[in-house]
């Protein structure tokens, strides 16, 4: 939508085509139907976030920034606001009023928008432009094509490699394709006791063949195939391309405390309740859910009296709960997926303009492109500032009448 009001405000004529019945489907579903629609992190920052390929974004970033998308919703009538972490959602709290804006900016424009219209094929004509060909057999002649289909994500909206089926056709190389920000599935068969239990401040080390790969500090949830939650979809983003080989993740859930701190404790709690059970004794330390894991982890029986705790099962106990260990078995597949790490390549892309370096007139932006980057409306905010650089590349080239 970004790329086609561009292209049409900066002089040509413009025909989006959607699959879908209605625009915007994916959009939707963004920060749980509120929409993060960008953040307010410099650009330096940033960045910093993007995961694959964080260079190639200088010039979009620059070029249209959070501060100039703000301003631009607002200007549809879509005012934003600023909530922690720098991230950026629609007033409203409703993605419905991003959409309509995005409605209202093309129609102001002039673009034609074709609902319901699926790309089977982009070809190259004899002279410069291209005929796209829909399924239903229409053909669409047109000087430059911008390629905006998203990647794998979500393919119930729609999102299922149609740009990378039409990249690879034109010449375009597509690295392999990982599903990212996405919850972990796990082997551990008690897990799913704990489907709901969400714990905030917890420590996480990832590791690989006994190498820590990879460490974080954030909240989690327990589902029902394994663990969720925002520290869980960073850990994803990070491990996408390895996600196939088997990790351990240990997690700390007395993160604030050291070994010796929390042994002090439990053998001050042990010290008072000689004669109570364990899991009664010791409940102050953990929910009552978790705990029960966390004995069972420890091979110690719920039923235990304090007095008989010994020292070395008392060691044992506290390791369970400074790094309970979960063995990691994948994520939950692009099904579950908000984005799609991979894409087409960015070495074959002009970062200046969008285009390809390959096949003239031809342009990509957003995720179909081999960028991706964490939670806080890092993606969207992608999306939007790479999609008016084509929009407006495109319109410019001299190539569009």
């Amino acid at each position: 939508m970004m790329a086609a009001g561009a292209a049409a405000e900066n002089g040509a004529n413009v025909v989006l085509i959607e699959k879908n019945p209605g625009l915007g489907k994916k959009l939707l579903l963004t920060g749980g139907g509120r929409c993060n629609i960008t953040n307010t992190a410099d650009v330096a920052d940033f960045v910093g976030r993007v995961l694959h390929n964080p260079n190639f974004l200088y010039s979009a970033l620059y070029g249209f920034d959070y501060v100039a998308l703000r301003d631009f919703l607002s200007g549809l009538g879509c005012p934003t606001k600023v909530e922690e972490e720098g991230r950026v959602f629609p007033v409203s709290d409703d993605a419905t009023d991003v959409v309509k804006a995005f409605a209202r900016y093309l129609k102001e424009a002039g673009v034609d928008v074709w609902t319901e219209a699926a790309v089977a094929e982009v070809l190259p004509r004899e002279k410069p432009g291209f005929t796209v060909i829909l399924i239903d057999g229409r053909e669409v002649a047109a000087d430059a094509v911008i390629v905006t289909t998203g990647g794998l994500a979500a393919p119930h909206t729609g999102s299922t490699g149609d740009g990378h089926h039409i990249a690879r056709k034109l010449g375009h190389d597509v690295t392999k394709l990982y599903p990212a920000l996405t919850p972990l599935a796990v082997q551990n068969p008690d897990v799913s006791e704990l489907m709901g239990l969400s714990m905030t401040d917890v420590g996480l080390v990832a590791k690989r063949d006994g190498k820590v790969v990879y460490k974080d500090f954030g909240d989690i949830i327990f589902t029902h195939f394994g663990i969720s939650g925002p520290m869980i979809l960073r850990a994803s983003a990070y491990l996408a391309k390895s996600l196939h080989l088997p990790h351990k993740v240990y997690l700390d859930f007395a993160p604030y405390q050291s070994d010796k701190g929390l042994d002090n404790d439990i053998l001050r709690i042990l010290g008072q309740n000689p004669n109570r059970d364990v899991k009664n004794c010791l409940i102050e330390l953990m929910p009552t859910r978790l705990f029960a894991a966390i004995l069972a982890a420890a091979a110690l029986a719920e039923d235990t009296k304090a007095r008989d705790v010994t020292k070395e099962v008392r060691k044992g106990l506290g390791r369970s709960m400074k790094a309970f260990e979960l063995e990691i078995v994948g994520s939950m597949g692009f099904g579950a997926a908000v984005i799609t790490c991979g894409g087409v390549n960015c070495d074959e892309i002009d970062p200046g303009t969008m285009e390809s370096k390959l096949v003239h007139g031809l342009y990509f932006a957003g995720e179909v492109l081999d960028v991706d980057a964490l939670t806080g409306g890092y993606n969207l905010a992608i999306a939007f500032a790479t999609g008016r650089l084509a929009g407006k590349s495109a319109a410019l080239s001299g190539l569009v009448g």
